[in-house]
């Protein structure tokens, strides 16, 4: 008589093998679309203008005690650079934009016997670009100006971190870039020291700009804008 034997566990084994290997599969599909979904995110964001610097685009905020219009004003041009005026319920600040970042214009005086002595004029990145999760900037201007033989001397440095964050409003619901700036102005002259410190939180919306900002104590909200 002649009997077949079967063994049981090769059997076993490669039931397990094979569910194991459709595992595998499955997760590393899961794996690749999870990392489409998150590099299409990242092109997205790449992609998007974060600082519509155009002339006649505005933005209406709001916070507790208060409301705040901005809007570009035509160019302007100073120390031949191309320039955008933003005016802040009428105080302007003048800024540029390029590849690399976004520039504000610094102009620090000091007043000697009636007369106006300018110690810092030009230009210094506030933020850098493009922006990226986790990345850190800086940027210094330092000078100074010999009046009646006693040194004047001024610096401001500007250094920032950029992180990645979620908003939600009535205008935009979605990831933002934060980008925290702290300030430091420091002048000084013959017989004094001054030293001014700000700081400052800035949510970007894709093709938005700020939707939200914090500034001393007040935080401020994205309540309507226009871009042209």
């Amino acid at each position: 008589m002649n009997f077949n034997y079967v063994s049981h566990s090769n059997i076993i084994y490669y039931t397990f093998y094979q569910g194991k290997r459709a595992y595998s599969v499955m997760c590393f599909a899961l794996i690749a679309l999870l990392l489409l979904s998150c590099e299409n995110h990242i092109i997205q964001r790449a992609s998007s203008d974060y600082f519509p610097l155009d002339e006649g685009n505005w933005w209406r905020y709001t916070s507790a005690n208060d409301t705040l219009f901005i809007e570009v004003e035509p160019l302007d041009t100073i120390l031949n650079v191309e320039c955008f005026p933003i005016s802040a319920d009428g105080y302007v600040t003048y800024r540029t934009k390029d590849d690399n970042g976004i520039s504000d214009y610094i102009n620090i005086v000091y007043n000697f016997s009636g007369e106006t002595y300018t110690i810092i004029e030009d230009f210094i990145m506030r933020i850098e670009l493009p922006l990226l999760d986790g990345n850190t900037f800086n940027d210094s201007l330092v000078d100074s100006l010999e009046l009646s033989g006693e040194w004047v001397k001024a610096a401001y440095h500007v250094s920032g971190v950029v992180s990645v964050d979620e908003y939600s409003s009535g205008l935009y619901d979605g990831d933002v870039y934060r980008v925290e700036i702290s300030v430091r102005e420091t002048l000084m002259a013959i017989d004094t020291t001054i030293i001014n410190d700000t700081y400052v939180e800035e949510l970007y919306a894709p093709d938005i700009g700020v939707v939200q900002f914090l500034a001393g104590n007040s935080e401020y909200h994205l309540i309507a804008y226009h871009l042209n």
